[in-house]
């Protein structure tokens, strides 16, 4: 029987998991990864919406404010209620946009960085 020097076996074997990591690398990320942050941006936008209370704001909007039940307290609880929802609504709109453009370019960064190494090495004037 022949026994294998350990040290072949090793390098062997971590030459062939590098490359099926490398091969895995980009299925993972656009299948499995992709899911996992998209779950992560729908995790930032729901963590929005709990920062910024913009559903209590909206649950409370004709509940007058400070125990003020005449109609003077309603009515500048109701205007102080809309323009708080108003602002905060703004605010979750740009955070949403943010979290997209987020997973946008977490998306599209593999494909740029991928162009920019065949850009640098000359290689993808002749493939264009």
């Amino acid at each position: 029987m022949v026994k294998e020097n350990i040290a072949l076996k090793s390098v062997k074997f971590v030459f062939h998991e590098i490359l099926i990591d490398i091969i895995y690398w980009p299925i993972w990320w656009y299948t499995k990864g992709a899911q996992k942050a998209f779950k992560r941006m729908l995790q930032t936008i729901d963590q929005g919406n709990q920062e910024l209370g913009l559903t209590v704001w909206v649950k409370n909007l004709f509940k007058p404010m400070f125990g003020q039940y005449d109609w003077q307290g309603r009515l500048i609880s109701f205007f102080m209620r809309l323009i708080q929802i108003i602002i905060r609504f703004i605010i979750l709109l740009f955070w949403i946009i943010f979290a997209v453009i987020i997973f946008v370019v977490w998306l599209i960064l593999p494909l740029f960085l991928v162009a920019q190494i065949l850009l640098n090495l000359g290689l993808f004037s002749t493939l264009v």
